[in-house]
């Protein structure tokens, strides 16, 4: 990298180093820093969450002379990610809060380019207090598939999360049965990664155990295991 592009990303630099001070007398000195892209994309604001680094980021949502508003749903990285995407899949409540605070108020169903939105990726790492909030408070969409035809549903299953599958059905009026591009049901993925008791849960809260994917195999057919399949089979008799 030449000097001219070490000068040019100094900002980016400096957040990834974790220097507050430079970054704030860079921001002062040069407001629309703010916007600037790195050859990713990225902007400050990207990194700053990626480092999870809730000063700097404070730093950087400051109101200042020069920018009317900060609109995170601009704020696309080369992958379709903008910060919201980041905190969400870092589980970072507090600053997904902050950005939520923003004008424009972000579009919290906004996909990334694998049509994934901050609810997939909170869920697939599991972060239970961040997936309330955009459930609950943020009204986001949960029957939302990304290109993979997954559901939030279908990943917290996956996983083998009650807390999250429970909040999902009894608050994300999802659809239970919703299936993916092969067909697979959410009760097809807990079987199939060997979340037995998720599985249980999930015929409880009106799962079909019969239902075929394009294969037309049904859920306990993809059991990872026989171990498996006969618990979900045994139990399913005491429902």
């Amino acid at each position: 990298m030449t000097d001219k592009n070490e000068d040019k990303y100094i900002i980016h630099e400096s957040i990834r180093t974790n220097k507050p001070l430079l970054v704030q007398q860079l921001i002062n000195e040069n407001p629309k820093l703010l916007f600037r892209k790195d050859e990713d994309e990225r902007t400050p604001l990207h990194w700053a969450c990626t480092m999870d680094n809730n000063e700097i980021i404070k730093i950087l949502l400051q109101p200042r002379n020069g920018i009317d508003e900060i609109d995170i749903d601009e704020m696309v990285d080369a992958s379709g990610w903008t910060p919201i995407h980041i905190v969400s899949a870092l589980g970072n409540v507090q600053i997904l809060e902050e950005l939520m605070k923003l004008e424009p108020t972000p579009d919290i169903n906004l996909t990334t380019n694998q049509g994934t939105t901050a609810l997939h990726l909170a869920t697939s790492k599991n972060h239970f207090a961040l997936v309330e909030k955009l459930v609950i408070e943020y009204k986001c969409s949960c029957r939302a598939k990304d290109k993979n035809g997954f559901t939030a549903l279908h990943r917290a299953s996956s996983i083998g999360s009650q807390p999250i599958v429970k909040l999902l059905v009894e608050h994300g009026k999802v659809n239970i049965n919703a299936k993916d591009n092969n067909g697979w049901t959410s009760l097809h993925h807990a079987l199939a990664e060997g979340q037995g008791d998720v599985a249980i849960l999930l015929v409880k809260l009106g799962a079909d155990p019969a239902i075929q994917n394009n294969d037309s195999e049904t859920p306990s057919q993809v059991a990872v295991d026989e171990k498996v399949k006969h618990f979900f089979e045994t139990s399913l008799n005491n429902i």
